[in-house]
């Protein structure tokens, strides 16, 4: 289901997310109430058992819920300095192109924004999908080629194609890094820990002893308001290319919109 919702804008996915998440919240507080109310006979004991669980969970899973919402936010960082890397040096092949002589020079800027379009258009679309994109390989090759296709004439030729074809290595490792991120995400373990988790937390919840119900439905719904927004985030910063939450392929646009325009 969440991961339906995280194809939805943002503030939909998110409220209906966070709508469901309060209601069955409740709904598990109001078939534990009355069996509460039966087995509570020492108020005070129950009390004080009670305080003792809710609070050693809360923080076991409090800081569960913290550290792993680091560590997918960490990811989504990753992912956007990953393609802010690939996007720079893409940026220096363009501009070391200015020193190659005709007609290599056209070769590698056409073959730059060659594939700085397919990234766009084609790599990002697969990604989003979770699918390790190929096609750019013949692109790859193509900027490759435009590099080493003409025999230095002197020295200074010969420095601006080491250096350049130093820039393509690097080039490469960074789309390579780019393609390897595709389906990174929290292992399957994790997700069974947070959602157990969840539903623990309503369980606890729920055994509080509160007379009056509207302020025990009131008193869990707010705090699973707040632990639904926190799995929501994690589940959007886990699908790095997809979703409302995501990395886009804005750094790529902005080289076709700016320095290819700039600098034909």
């Amino acid at each position: 289901m969440i991961v339906a919702l995280m194809d939805a804008p943002l503030w939909l996915g998110m409220t209906v997310f966070c709508v469901g998440f309060v209601g069955l919240s409740c709904v598990v507080l109001l078939a534990l109430r009355r069996w509460v109310a039966r087995m509570a006979h020492d108020q005070s004991e129950w009390d004080r058992v009670l305080s003792y669980a809710v609070g050693a969970y809360g923080v076991f899973y409090g800081v569960t819920l913290a550290l792993i919402a680091a560590a997918s936010y960490s990811t989504y960082a990753d992912v956007d300095q990953v393609a802010l890397n690939e996007s720079s040096s893409i940026a220096v092949l363009y501009r070391s192109a200015e020193d190659f002589p005709e007609p290599q020079r056209a070769e590698l800027r056409d073959a730059l924004v060659t594939y700085t379009r397919n990234v766009i258009e084609v790599d990002w679309p697969q990604q989003a999908q979770l699918i390790e994109p190929v096609s750019g390989d013949a692109d790859v090759t193509a900027i490759q080629r435009a590099i080493t296709g003409f025999v230095p004439a002197d020295a200074r030729e010969i420095n601006v194609q080491a250096q350049t074809l130093q820039s393509f290595e690097t080039f490469v490792g960074q789309r390579r890094e780019r393609i390897e991120v595709t389906d990174l995400g929290l292992p399957s373990i994790l997700w069974t820990v947070l959602w157990v988790g969840a539903l623990l937390n309503a369980i606890l919840l729920s055994l509080i002893q509160v007379r009056n119900l509207r302020i025990h439905l009131i008193m869990a719904g707010l705090i699973a308001v707040f632990v639904a927004l926190l799995l929501y985030a994690i589940a959007g910063f886990d699908r790095p290319y997809s979703g409302p939450i995501s990395v886009t392929p804005a750094y790529y646009q902005s080289l076709l919109d700016g320095l290819f325009q700039r600098v034909p």
